[in-house]
């Protein structure tokens, strides 16, 4: 039986700082649990009749317990592709208690993690990550809950595109999980993975297959749009990059999301097969940032 956990909070940073790190895992929790309900095959015909009533339950609605016996699921040192940009514990962080928040659905109860099952209803697909700093750290924890399960000889990591697309490997499934950077969706100034951070942010608003292209067989797609958000405006470009003839209007934030949007999903309905690839948008993000107060 888990021990009953209270959590003394002394400052709104530390109410805030949970409650990001917790809708980040929750993020995973459902993308892992679609997949789990959507995939077929015999062998996990015992397994799907446990998850026959997970298909009318409602995965959003629930409330986090605490879990000191089965969480977490993976240690952050043990990860073998964990990146210093996510490795909390490495650089000090000590309230590590968040990593032992489950979420429990009021209607039913979520099976827990099986590495081997999801990689199983991977095999011979692609499961990519589009977005920016935060989908990157939704893809290292999706690599770290299941690159355990993978002898060291039968994974691997590799880096193509200049840098912006991060495929992992699991050699016996034939299967990858992928990080494109994308932080825009659209193409923008800030699309360099490694030097994107620019005073001011530029976007083609009517450009997208540059990065798209890198999408177009993915069997799971999930994307996201959290740096939208951190400014009221943006400069709008109609022409090419270093085009003198290109044509530059500062437009409100709202206004550019939504011509962007409408790029992205013109060249979703287009490219994308609805019986093939399952899609995921996260309009609302945590933040990875240490505010104190």
């Amino acid at each position: 039986m888990a021990k009953a956990h209270q959590i003394v909070l002394g400052s709104n940073w530390g109410i805030r700082n949970i409650f990001q790190s917790l809708v980040a895992i929750l993020t995973t929790i459902l993308v892992v649990a679609a997949i789990y309900l959507t995939q077929e095959g015999e062998q996990w015909s015992n397994e799907r009749n446990k998850l026959h009533s997970l298909s009318k339950c409602n995965l959003f609605s629930g409330k986090w317990v605490f879990d000191n016996e089965s969480y977490p699921l993976y240690k952050e040192h043990q990860c073998t592709f964990m990146s210093d940009q996510l490795a909390c514990e490495k650089f000090g962080r000590k309230d590590l208690s968040y990593q032992n928040w489950r979420w429990k659905p009021h209607q039913c109860d979520l099976p827990r993690f099986n590495a081997t099952a999801l990689l199983e209803r991977l095999r011979n697909k692609r499961m990519v990550f589009v977005g920016d700093s935060l989908n990157r750290g939704q893809w290292v924890s999706m690599v770290c809950l299941v690159e355990s399960s993978v002898p060291p000889t039968l994974k691997s990591m590799r880096t193509i595109a200049n840098g912006s697309l991060n495929i992992f490997k699991a050699e016996e499934y034939n299967a990858t999980i992928e990080f494109y950077w994308a932080p825009l969706l659209v193409e923008s100034n800030s699309d360099d993975p490694v030097n994107h951070r620019v005073a001011e942010r530029t976007v083609r608003v009517q450009a997208i297959e540059k990065h798209a292209r890198y999408w177009t067989d993915a069997d799971i797609l999930v994307f996201n749009t959290f740096l939208w958000w951190r400014r009221r405006a943006m400069n709008v470009l109609w022409g090419s990059f270093g085009d003198p003839n290109g044509i530059s209007k500062r437009v409100g934030m709202v206004r550019v999301y939504e011509m962007a949007l409408r790029t992205w999903s013109d060249w979703l309905e287009v490219h994308i097969k609805p019986n093939k690839t399952k899609l995921f948008f996260v309009s609302m993000s945590p933040t990875h940032q240490k505010f104190v107060t």
